[in-house]
């Protein structure tokens, strides 16, 4: 497996990075297992394991579990320390943009970590390309430390992030670490037009599986298209869907989660899997560059494309100012 740089931070990992998601009630329960996917992983040349993220709710009666304030992030690192039987985390993240918390309040607590020697490095995850600016401008002005990888999802079903995202943080000198690159299981061959199965793990929303939506019907076409391009090349579905994010020039590593080790191994020969023009092309008429088949896989713009905040009428009190014709 060849290594690449992560970003400009001189560290060098492998393409695929294996997640941890599936370990747990979600997925796989039994450890004595997951540890032999662990140390399969291992053996294969995977050398990306130890990140980890902070932002979502920890406890639903206490507003303050959870977010990107110095409060939460001085609380939970020692946690995840704690969890983890470690005194260092590599790599940790912010899981969201948070709306109502300054960017400055979030680095200025990350880079006391750093320089308390409990993280090596910090990163976003589902920034915007404005916000990941953002976040590099406030780092240099207050001389403080900078995300060195964004973690986006993507995947040929989920290509938003070609636009801008993926421009912004080569612009920067970022790593890039994607997560679902088969699109919650969208493309590992299980979902097909006569399916009837629904997700495999409960971390699935049974929404986005609803085949009836015409969101849905549409990324079945697509899967069927691609499944075909994929028995063409002789390969399955998930060597070609995995190799498409690995082999984009902005990308570092993809973040597989096995829940189960003939899952791994079915993500294993996509390190080794190129891609020719024609393939990429045809991908290319399938899914368009740049678009996701249903918006909602995106999770970008939770917060501002809430309806309350693009909504274009305002509560005002009534006067002459803002009646209907006041400004014709």
């Amino acid at each position: 497996m060849q290594y690449r740089p992560l970003g400009r931070t001189g560290v060098r990992v492998s393409p695929l990075c294996l997640g941890a998601m599936m370990f747990d009630p979600w997925g796989n329960e039994d450890e004595a297992d997951s540890i032999r996917i662990i140390h399969r992983a291992l053996d294969a040349g995977i050398s990306f394991f130890l990140a980890t993220k902070f932002f979502m709710p920890m406890a639903q009666d206490d507003p303050n579990q959870r977010g990107g304030s110095r409060r939460w992030i001085i609380r939970e690192v020692e946690n995840s320390l704690r969890r983890l039987g470690t005194d260092h985390i590599d790599l940790y993240q912010v899981h969201r943009p948070s709306p109502d918390t300054d960017v400055t309040e979030t680095l200025g607590a990350l880079s006391d970590l750093v320089r308390q020697g409990k993280v090596r490095y910090i990163g976003s995850s589902s920034y915007s390309g404005s916000q990941i600016v953002e976040a590099r401008w406030t780092s240099r002005e207050r001389h403080l430390e900078r995300f060195v990888t964004e973690q986006p999802p993507y995947s040929i079903l989920v290509r938003g992030i070609e636009e801008d995202v993926l421009p912004t943080v080569r612009r920067h000198g970022m790593g890039t670490l994607t997560y679902s690159p088969l699109s919650g299981g969208w493309l590992s061959g299980r979902y097909r037009r006569n399916a009837t199965e629904g997700p495999a793990s409960a971390a699935r929303p049974q929404a986005r599986f609803d085949m009836s939506t015409p969101a849905n019907q549409r990324k079945l076409d697509a899967v069927e298209q691609l499944a075909l391009l994929a028995e063409k090349m002789g390969l399955t579905l998930i060597e070609p869907a995995v190799a498409f994010v690995i082999n984009h020039p902005g990308v570092t590593s993809a973040i597989i989660e096995p829940r189960t080790m003939d899952q791994l191994e079915a993500f294993l020969p996509a390190a080794d899997v190129t891609l020719s023009s024609d393939v990429l092309d045809a991908i290319d008429e399938i899914v368009a560059p740049g678009v996701t088949v249903n918006p909602v896989d995106n999770s970008y713009g939770d917060f501002e494309l809430r309806a309350d905040q693009r909504r274009r009428c305002r509560a005002l009190a009534p006067s002459a100012d803002h009646s209907p014709t006041a400004h014709t």
